[in-house]
């Protein structure tokens, strides 16, 4: 067994709703393993932020479910967040298999300061903010660090067939030419206003058809009491 972090979880009562769950600061969870049965999990919130945080999506985490005394090796394999507070609300964990690659996605890191942007204006844009890679468990790697220091001027980029990886080990799923970053030029005064007066015209348009809308509903409205008081009339 790994050295790898370790993730406490309990049995989850399919007869609680998940809803309960959160409110208790608990996230619901479901464990699947090939030739292993699914297992309906819960564990704390707080404990699972902090490993996430040091784990992510790409190292192996020891899940110890209650009531067995080994470890379950997994892989934190999707993560739904709350759409209005952002906060985890359900986790899928998936078990490896020891000696057989696997395919995950592995976070990149910028380091370091680009004289463009430093000295000249450019404005860093992001291609990438993941790799996908193919690998064997012990071999996984947390993150991808690049360092953006050799950007010097605008137009300067870096893809994925300049990453510096291990490609004996990790076998990068992504197509050599896809950007992961780049500089350009920023944005000129024209351009800038530009933009505001398209933003503009869009705002007056809608507030156009909004108000015609209104209007129209408004008749509608009119048309229909006016049949309904003839109705009433007879």
């Amino acid at each position: 067994m790994t050295d790898a972090a370790t993730l406490p979880a309990s049995i989850r009562d399919l007869k609680s709703k998940a809803r309960d769950l959160r409110t208790a600061r608990k996230i619901p969870a479901e464990y699947y393993g090939k030739s292993k049965e699914n297992l309906h999990l819960a564990f704390d919130y707080q404990t699972f932020r902090k490993l996430f945080k040091e784990a992510g999506t790409s190292s192996i985490v020891n899940l110890v479910v209650e009531g067995e005394t080994e470890p379950r090796e997994v892989l934190i394999h999707k993560i739904d967040y709350d759409p209005l507070t952002d906060a985890f609300s359900h986790i899928d964990l998936k078990q490896i298999e020891r000696g057989k690659k696997i395919t995950t996605k592995v976070p990149v890191i910028l380091v370091g300061e680009s004289p463009a942007v430093k000295n000249l204006g450019g404005v860093l844009t992001h291609g990438k903010n993941e790799i996908e890679i193919k690998c064997l468990p012990a071999d996984l790697i947390k993150e991808i660090k690049i360092d953006i220091s050799s950007l010097v001027e605008i137009g300067a980029n870096i893809r994925v067939k300049d990453l510096h990886i291990d490609e004996i080990k990790h076998e990068i799923l992504e197509e050599a030419e896809t950007m992961v970053v780049a500089i350009i030029a920023p944005k000129t005064t024209e351009e800038v206003e530009a933009e505001d007066a398209e933003d503009s015209d869009k705002a007056v348009s809608d507030d156009v058809a909004k108000e015609a809308e209104e209007e129209k509903a408004a008749a509608q409205a009119s048309k229909e009491s006016d049949t309904e008081k003839k109705g009433g009339e007879k």
